[in-house]
């Protein structure tokens, strides 16, 4: 069994909804997998517990909705990616409706490669009727087969000595509104800089878990974070607390580098 699988849509209709559900359902009963749902437009869904990602980003004609490109902005870094809408064409849609949603859905994230892109066929409602219905279920089930198959293969695992983009750098304070001018843009880079930022900066993020927020939701290292939430609370007012934090790192990296 892979790691844990997200499917996200954003529907008006109901339709993407439902197909990610049968989506959901394949690949909890072909694979056993560990399958969320979550509808993009009641909220942002935090990626990071994920290793694999379906992404349900239009529907009924050749509309790809704003909520789908948002998301798909994210940094994806070694985990699998999948797309699927629901375009006209029939049940079959042509493979030129499915390219240009394909752009559409990627126009903020180009360089994103995803493992598979699949069509479904939509439908119309016009006047509250329903006056065209091309959803193919039995071709959605077949997807998701094929698809589970993929994200079973084992995949790249997740940098977490990468060095992340200049917005997403973490930037030490030393109290609100007093930043130091210190940034890191990668934990090894973290660890250096936890050398010489003035002591008020570690206890002040420390206090407000700014580090354990940063290395889960920017670098992805779950793990780092848990270990420095378990630090000792009397070590918070002293330069122990840098020497333990320090440590901490560092014990990380060099696991990160030998693995």
């Amino acid at each position: 069994m892979t790691g844990k699988t997200l499917i996200v849509f954003s529907t008006t209709r109901g339709l993407n909804d439902e197909v990610a559900h049968v989506i959901a359902d394949v690949l909890k009963t072909s694979y056993n997998m560990d399958v969320t749902v979550a509808d993009l437009r009641k909220g942002p869904t935090d990626i990071t517990p994920f290793q694999s990602i379906i992404v349900g980003g239009g529907g009924g004609g050749n509309t790809v909705y704003k909520e789908a490109v948002d998301f798909l902005e994210k940094d994806f870094e070694g985990r699998n990616v999948a797309l699927y809408f629901l375009c006209e064409g029939g049940e079959n849609p042509k493979a030129e409706n499915t390219d240009a949603n394909q752009k559409k859905l990627l126009a903020k994230n180009k360089s994103l490669k995803p493992i598979a892109v699949a069509a479904f066929g939509g439908c119309m409602i016009s006047q509250n009727s329903l006056v065209m219905d091309d959803q193919n279920t039995a071709k959605v089930k077949e997807w998701a087969i094929e698809l589970g198959k993929k994200f079973n293969t084992p995949a790249q695992p997740l940098n977490l000595l990468k060095t992340v983009p200049f917005e997403n750098r973490f930037q030490f304070y030393t109290e609100l509104e007093k930043n130091t001018g210190i940034t890191a843009s990668s934990t090894v880079e973290f660890a250096e800089k936890l050398q010489v930022i003035p002591i008020q900066s570690v206890t002040f993020h420390f206090q407000h878990q700014d580090f354990q927020r940063w290395f889960i939701n920017v670098i992805g290292d779950e793990e780092l974070a848990k270990r420095i939430d378990q630090i000792n609370v009397w070590t918070r007012d002293d330069e122990n607390l840098r020497k333990k934090l320090s440590e901490t790192v560092q014990n990380r990296i060099a696991e990160l580098t030998k693995s």
